[in-house]
């Protein structure tokens, strides 16, 4: 199977509100070589006020963003989806992706109507590579040394690993440079450290995650929980009730027999205490998991594979404590309220269905003057929010004058965080600035006097 390796920069780091400003992609075959790439760009959307830091770090500035020679945002988002749709089917890797660079790719894709889980869907599979760089970095220091920090820290950051490593690095936070980078540390990997570049591969299917975690009694897990060891033990103990992809694991260096004295009312309370002994584990989110007989006995530390094999023995057999275990873990299940922001609806509603998919393609082929009629035809409601709002961006004369007039004040007003926006989940210009304020010394005059002009 090919892998297609992307990176995105933002306009910030909130991944249902800000938006991609870059976007770079590579294509390799089987054998990790180059057989395509592509990099595009676009302009803030009108609503969007991006952070001044973010703008800062990526090199530029407010008039940048906003040139009228950048494609638009629905302009670049088609061109992904088009060229993603040509490389499929694919693995796709990115670096911190599943909780970064993957949610703006979605959110970009669920606000253009394009399919939202394109990445891991129709025969494709997705992992994260800072989860490679992680194991790789414990499991085989002499393949992947871990980056250094300015102030000698030890780091998994991708400019300080690349540097450390040998990979030759683009400027810093361009998307393009990042995949090259990228694409380079797994190559290390693949050619020093094969068994564990074939677990990463075999680990980005939910299936085969689910079986490790059901089969072996205690596996090791991968990721970063507030202190500098990334390697933790961990056995399955049961399946939340509210989402059958998240399963509760027990961590096998907590006080296990502690656990066990304690009540259900005890047992809940000390599950939401530092450090907390269950982890969640999403199965389909391609965790990198290892068996503990496939681990270097000088890998492990204050316990040997044995010792962990026996505490996850014990606990697997003790039913009665499991069950108390899952009862706990599902009491701390996040809730949350129905949002009246389309943008937070992405997962708050049920799959898109087959029809309106549908309409979702024809709307992408059809002439602006005929999308308008799309929008009383889509049953979600978030599609018609979505496509509304598209034709406003991309040819607002389609719509009434009344309507844009509408639109218009809406969007200002969500810009000021006024009116309906009070205390909006987004930045507002008064945040901006306030942002740029703090930056002092930081960003040049030039750079902050744009940002004050907004309106």
């Amino acid at each position: 199977m090919a892998f297609v390796l992307y990176d995105v920069e933002t306009s910030g780091l909130n991944r249902r509100f800000d938006q991609i400003l870059q976007f770079a992609a590579v294509r390799t075959d089987a054998d990790l070589v180059e057989t395509g790439r592509f990099e595009t760009r676009s302009r803030l959307m009108p609503h969007v006020i991006p952070s001044p830091m973010a703008l800062h770090i990526t090199g530029l500035t407010i008039d940048d963003a906003n040139s009228a020679s950048r494609p638009s945002h629905y302009s670049m988002v088609c061109e992904i989806a088009n060229t993603f749709a040509s490389w499929c089917p694919a693995t796709f890797l990115g670096f911190n992706s599943i909780r970064f660079d993957e949610e703006f790719l979605r959110q970009a894709f669920y606000q253009c109507l394009h399919p939202v889980f394109l990445t891991n869907t129709n025969g494709n599979a997705r992992a994260d590579v800072l989860n490679l760089m992680r194991a790789a970095t414990t499991l085989y220091p002499t393949v992947i040394r871990p980056g250094i920090e300015i102030d000698g820290r030890l780091s998994h950051r991708l400019g300080p690993l690349a540097a450390t490593n040998g990979v030759a690095q683009g400027r810093a936070h361009d998307a393009e440079a990042d995949v090259d980078a990228m694409l380079g540390l797994c190559r290390l990997v693949r050619d020093g450290a094969p068994a564990l570049w074939s677990a990463f591969l075999r680990y980005s299917s939910k299936a085969a995650v689910a079986d490790l975690v059901r089969d072996e009694e205690a596996f090791a897990y991968f990721d970063f929980f507030g202190t500098p060891r990334v390697m933790h033990f961990l056995t399955g103990v049961g399946v939340s009730p509210n989402d059958a992809n998240a399963h509760y694991c027990l961590d096998l260096e907590c006080d296990i027999d502690g656990l066990r004295r304690l009540n259900d009312a005890a047992l809940t309370e000390r599950l939401a205490q530092e450090p907390k002994p269950i982890r969640r584990l999403k199965i389909n989110s391609s965790p990198l998991l290892y068996p503990l007989w496939d681990i270097d006995a000088d890998r492990f530390l204050d316990l040997t594979e044995d010792e962990l094999t026996r505490r996850a023995s014990s606990v697997r057999a003790d039913e009665g404590f499991m069950s108390a275990l899952t009862r706990a873990a599902a009491s701390h299940e996040p809730v949350f309220a129905p949002s009246e922001h389309v943008e937070l609806q992405i997962y708050g509603g049920n799959f898109f269905s087959d029809a309106d998919l549908e309409l979702c393609r024809r709307f992408h082929a059809s002439p602006w003057e005929v999308r308008t009629e799309f929008v009383a035809r889509f049953d979600d409601r978030r599609l018609k929010r979505l496509a509304r709002r598209l034709i406003y961006y991309e040819s607002p004369h389609l719509l009434e004058e009344a309507d844009r007039r509408a639109i218009a004040e809406d969007i200002s007003l969500r810009r000021r965080g006024e009116g309906k926006h009070v205390f909006p989940p987004w930045t507002t210009i008064a945040q901006a600035q306030a942002e740029l304020d703090a930056m002092g010394d930081e960003a040049s005059e030039a750079f902050k006097l744009a940002f004050r002009d907004l309106q």
